[in-house]
């Protein structure tokens, strides 16, 4: 589901960065008539386990591993969600510290070893906000978004797959996803991030989902972001347990926040 691609993405790609700070899919659209977006969204959350079961789901934390094989990499990560609007992800690199970020539905930080604490602000901010939103990403809900629109058929990792191209309102963020046309199910896409680094293309694969409690999570996923290749591993996914204390903001980002 999107909102827990863009909550690890967010880790992968400050994990990268303090690691190297320490250290062409489509094909032609087919002829026929293209379902509309609203038709391959409906399918895809049908695929997952259906509206009703995802409303049910008030919290989510998740727990795995992220690796950068070509850094010999590997770091734990926990990360915790809550509707409306909540997010708080913990990775943790042996020999280097916590890298925490999150969002509380108002302040929005970043805390790495390297750069210290800081305040997410503008796109950033915005950013954030967006992919904090808990059923708003499950689901896709329309109003969300300025654009969504299928453009055309690809193959995908093997698969035949249905190219939808996205534009969120607020941030302006694009992004092009795509969905299985046999199962429903999202097998991937690339979205534009904005970053400490500025602008970033991140590239993302689902290789595997797994059910939790009759709702389908993606476990395993490959991701690219710059020349960083990172794989992320979800090994377990505990609904409606998350306590309001993990989104507290960090004791050395509360400095930052101006009265």
């Amino acid at each position: 589901m999107k909102a827990f691609l863009h909550r690890t993405a967010f880790s992968a790609l400050a994990v990268a960065s303090l690691a190297a700070g320490s250290m062409a899919w489509s094909s032609p659209v087919a002829a026929q008539a293209l379902p509309p977006a609203s038709e391959v969204i409906a399918k895809y959350v049908a695929a997952i386990g259906g509206k009703d079961a995802i409303l049910k789901i008030t919290s989510m934390t998740s727990t795995g591993t992220l690796e950068i094989p070509a850094m010999g990499l590997t770091a734990t990560m926990e990360v915790y969600a809550a509707a409306p609007n909540k997010m708080a992800t913990k990775t943790t690199i042996p020999g280097m510290g916590e890298l925490l970020n999150g969002f509380n539905g108002s302040v929005a930080w970043d805390l790495n070893p390297m750069s210290g604490p800081r305040l997410l602000a503008d796109k950033e901010l915005e950013q954030m906000k967006e992919n904090a939103g808990f059923h708003d990403n499950m689901l896709y809900t329309p109003d969300r978004f300025s654009k969504m629109e299928t453009v055309g058929v690809a193959d995908f990792n093997g698969e035949k797959a249905y190219k939808l191209l996205m534009v969120r309102k607020g941030s302006g963020t694009q992004s092009t996803q795509y969905f299985s046309v046999a199962t429903g199910l999202l097998l991937g896409g690339e979205t534009s991030s904005t970053t400490q680094m500025g602008e970033m293309m991140m590239s993302q694969s689902i290789t595997e989902y797994k059910a939790f409690d009759g709702v389908k999570i993606p476990v395993k996923l490959e991701q690219t972001a710059g020349t960083n290749k990172m794989l992320i591993t979800t090994s377990d996914v505990k609904f409606n347990s998350v306590p309001a204390t993990a989104f507290d903001v960090p004791a050395q980002v509360k400095p930052l926040i101006k009265p």
